[in-house]
Parts: C-alpha cells; sequence; structure tokens
C-alpha cells in the first residue's frame, strides 16, 4: 500500500524543480475545457470562427490555466500543500493539436506569519514556442510533519 505524501518543508530549497507535466490538447480535453468551465465562446470550441478570427485553430481558455497551473504544483509539493497565490502571462495561446510541456522550479523559500512558503515560477512551452504562458505562484507546505 503506498501512502502520498506531502513535500517536507526541510527538504525543499530555492532553485529545486518540479515535476514536468505534458499535456496534449487533444480535442476531446478541449470540449471538456469549455464544458467544464461553461466558457462557451466559439473560439474556444468552434474551429472556423477560430480561423476567421485569426487564430490557428481553437485554443484553452484562461480557467484551464488556472486549472493546469493549480494542479502542477500541487502535484509536486503533495496533497497538503495549499495553493496560496497564482498569477500568469498568456504569451500566446495553446492550440488543439498543441501537447503543452511545463517547466518549474522554486524561486524563494521564506516563513511569514508563521508560515512556510514557496514561490514557484512554472512555464508552459508548447511546440512553437517556449513559455507561451508564464506563472508565478505560492504554495503554502505544512507547518508539521505527518506522522509515518
Amino acid at each position: 500500500m503506498s501512502t502520498i505524501t506531502s513535500r517536507q518543508w526541510d527538504a525543499v530549497a530555492a532553485g529545486d524543480t518540479l515535476d514536468v507535466v505534458t499535456f496534449p490538447l487533444t480535442m476531446r480535453n478541449m470540449v471538456i475545457d469549455a464544458a467544464g468551465t461553461r466558457d462557451l465562446n466559439p473560439i474556444h470550441h468552434d474551429r472556423e470562427f477560430a480561423q476567421r478570427n485569426n487564430a490557428r485553430d481553437i485554443f484553452v481558455n484562461t480557467m484551464f490555466y488556472d486549472a493546469l497551473f493549480g494542479r502542477i504544483v500541487t502535484d509536486w509539493a503533495g496533497p497538503e500543500a495549499m495553493l496560496r497565490r497564482l498569477k500568469f502571462t498568456m504569451r500566446a495561446p495553446n492550440h488543439v493539436g498543441d501537447t503543452i510541456t511545463s517547466r518549474g522550479w522554486v524561486t524563494r523559500k521564506y516563513e511569514q506569519d508563521g508560515s512556510r512558503l514557496l514561490d514557484v515560477e512554472v512555464h508552459l512551452d508548447n511546440q512553437e514556442l517556449a513559455s507561451a504562458t508564464v506563472a508565478e505562484m505560492t504554495v503554502e507546505l505544512p507547518s508539521y510533519s505527518p506522522l509515518a
């Protein structure tokens, strides 16, 4: 039986890298994104509309990035970690057919008001552009060591 544990404060340092996440943007994933977020703007699900509006194809919405960045940092930090801040910049769209690959690292480790915090930067690359979307996040690690 395996147990998922949260990353331990003492085992983290500025410069540590996060696990790489690769996410293919299939038509199925795009439809789930549009339906699940209730963002029915046709730019996210209608190829002809997207192309008439100078997009290469349909592309993911803002809420997709909210979720993916949250997943990347909490999968790395563990189930007891809490995402405290998320700020990101969409520099270029990620379209259906693209494969997103993440790169991330800890930029700062500090304690504030009794909380153990990590600032993290994550870049999403696709086959056309490095750093198509870039996030700065703060994640809080648990302030105790779970029992083994």
